[in-house]
């Protein structure tokens, strides 16, 4: 499941597909864990039980995670790459920032730190 913005201001909309079959399952309004409980109706509404739904892959938004704990019990929950990531390299910043004020090696390394191994430049792997 996924959000994104129908208009300007904040105006959502949640879409929810199988990732097994890359179909589109179902659309609604909203980006909370309200999203979730529509979600249930519309399941119900086809006769699907909710044990049937194994894995929720969202981002980390709280509201999901509680949306999904409250009517989704059983489902374990996968946080998306793009999140995950961005996390990474947020925290990877900050340590680099912190340890740059110490070890002036570290300066104009973080492109470095990134990339894989077999993509850095001589210059790069020698500073690494």
């Amino acid at each position: 499941m996924d959000e994104t913005s129908r208009a300007k201001g904040h105006k959502y909309v949640t879409f929810f597909i199988d990732m097994d079959t890359k179909r589109f399952i179902f659309a609604t309004t909203g980006k909370g864990a309200d999203v979730l409980q529509v979600f249930s109706q519309f399941l119900d509404s086809k006769g699907v039980l909710y044990s049937q739904i194994k894995e929720f892959c969202c981002d980390m938004s709280p509201a999901f995670i509680s949306g999904i704990e409250e009517k989704f019990p059983n489902a374990t929950i996968t946080f998306d790459k793009f999140h995950v990531m961005k996390m990474v390299n947020e925290a990877l910043d900050q340590v680099l920032r912190q340890e740059q004020a110490t070890q002036t090696e570290l300066k104009n390394s973080r492109y470095a730190w990134l990339k894989n191994p077999e993509n850095l430049t001589e210059k790069q792997e020698s500073k690494l």
